[in-house]
């Protein structure tokens, strides 16, 4: 028994070992840059993580400390091609650190905020704090640029860690706990479908279909459409980067049509808002917010708008019992091909599970077949969304999965929504004055802890069941599998 117990040891040894070296980065040496500019950067960096308010929408790149990236820009690394494409790429990545640095300072105690300000200061300063931020991140830029290594040494460490554990997955002992899981998992996939292939007339109501439709019913012709994704790519990278403008006319024309199963106050979409120290929903103010992704589509980069919608609770006699708890939400993601013409909508709690594809029939040859690991769901194809028509989607009461994905056009009675920044969630302003990010430092919303963190834990996924910041989303229980992974569509549908 002792040998044997000195085996199962020695194989968790190799096993935690392997993890951590997949996780290492070689950290570079010293560039010799500006100091005062260095310790700033280090001092700004201690405070935050003091404090408890970094930004986990984008990750930090070690030993660069005014760039931050993302699961795209990771594999975009490796597409580039000459300088030009490189400068865009490392300027995107400094542009990312540049917002996250400014909700960080916005959520900065006062008193923090004093403390980093000049001398002979005795209020706080945030808009000079980040000034300093910004100005500091162009002369350490600019002074690491002329280093002839600067390329070879940045680009290894441009990295995106994922949200797997791999030490609770060997405490867990994943590989003996996966299989009822996966046995659960098939379960759960199967009463799912069904309700895809049953007549809509037909799907359960458990109080009072509603509408939530956007404010502002704009559509945009399919040529306007084109040309504002062709202007957009007018840069090195030749990837669809919006402007303000750009981006708010996207985000109206394929605002989406949420049809919600209401039966409770549960089940009305809100505006999230502090209240005292607990995160809320306002049911009286419909909110859905908003950002942009990036994919690639058979190796090309595509666009995608993201739409994010919050309830009060995840809660019902439909819910399972180990989900329910303080609030829930899903994201519903519209993904545009080179043209500008919608070929997939995929959806995903914000807990990142029930993750489903609809993508357009004629452009997929087959689901991909993944040995050990389950194969995308697909329970339905995307159906055809005609000129004036929008992408609706058919939500349950209490459990709030979606149960179609369907084209919409006027419906009778319907509750207008407000479109709103996703930004606004990551310094959400509080009654005071103040504000502060719904997520923690981990990319957890504040207070959305379920049961499940103590029954699933061995899959390996942090405080699994909680509501996720975007970037945060692993969305399988058995193997690897991120909602914001680039590849995702690539690696689970083979195109035609």
């Amino acid at each position: 028994m002792r040998r044997y117990g000195s085996a199962i040891l020695l194989f968790v040894f190799f096993f935690l070992v392997s993890c951590a070296s997949i996780s290492s980065q070689r950290i570079p040496q010293s560039f010799e840059r500006p100091r005062p500019c260095q310790e700033f950067f280090n001092r700004l960096d201690e405070k935050v993580e003091e404090a408890g308010v970094s930004d986990g929408s984008s990750i930090p790149v070690p030993g660069f400390p005014y760039l931050r990236a993302n699961r795209f820009l990771s594999a975009l690394k490796e597409k580039l091609g000459d300088d030009k494409e490189r400068e865009a790429w490392i300027r995107w990545m400094q542009q990312l650190d540049l917002q996250s640095r400014k909700k960080e300072i916005s959520n900065l105690p006062d008193t923090t905020v004093l403390s980093l300000a000049s001398k002979g200061t005795d209020q706080p300063d945030r808009e000079g704090l980040f000034d300093r931020a910004a100005s500091c991140s162009s002369e350490l830029l600019n002074h690491d640029q002329t280093r002839s290594d600067f390329y070879s040494t940045l680009e290894p460490l441009v990295k995106v860690p994922d949200e797997y554990s791999c030490l609770l997955r060997t405490v867990g002992l994943y590989p003996l706990i996966a299989l009822p899981v996966a046995a659960l998992t098939e379960k759960s996939r199967n009463k799912i479908g069904s309700w895809f292939k049953a007549d809509p007339k037909d799907l359960p109501v458990d109080g009072r279909l509603r509408a939530f439709v956007p404010e502002k019913r704009t559509f945009l012709p399919e040529k306007e459409i084109e040309v504002i994704l062709e202007e957009s790519e007018k840069n090195p990278l030749r990837i669809p980067l919006l402007d303000e403008v750009q981006e708010k006319k996207l985000v109206e024309s394929f605002a989406p049509i949420f049809i919600q199963d209401v039966a409770a106050s549960y089940d009305r979409i809100g505006r999230v808002r502090w209240e005292a120290d607990r995160l809320g929903i306002d049911p009286e103010k419909a909110t859905v917010y908003y950002y942009l992704s990036h994919a690639f589509l058979k190796g090309k980069p595509i666009l995608q708008i993201n739409y994010v919608i919050w309830y009060s609770e995840r809660a019902g006699e439909r819910s399972p019992s180990i989900e329910k708890g303080h609030l829930d939400g899903l994201t519903a993601r519209i993904s545009l091909d080179d043209q500008g013409k919608l070929f997939m909508v995929d959806v995903v709690m914000d807990c990142g599970c029930y993750h489903l594809f609809a993508p357009e029939k004629d452009r997929v040859a087959r689901v991909v077949s993944k040995p050990f690991q389950f194969d995308a769901f697909v329970p339905q194809w995307l159906p055809v969304i005609p000129s004036g028509k929008r992408v609706g989607i058919r939500i349950s009461s209490g459990w709030h999965q979606v149960q179609r994905v369907i084209a919409v056009e006027e419906i009778p009675d319907p509750i207008p929504y407000e479109l709103a920044p996703y930004d606004i969630l990551e310094a959400l302003p509080q009654e005071e004055g103040r504000t502060k990010s719904i997520f923690d430092a981990k990319g957890i919303v504040r207070g959305s802890e379920r049961v499940e963190r103590f029954i699933l834990f061995s899959m390996g996924i942090p405080s699994v069941g909680s509501m996720r910041q975007r970037g945060h989303h692993a969305i399988e229980l058995i193997g690897r599998v991120h909602f914001d992974d680039p590849n995702l569509f690539d690696q689970n549908l083979i195109f035609k």
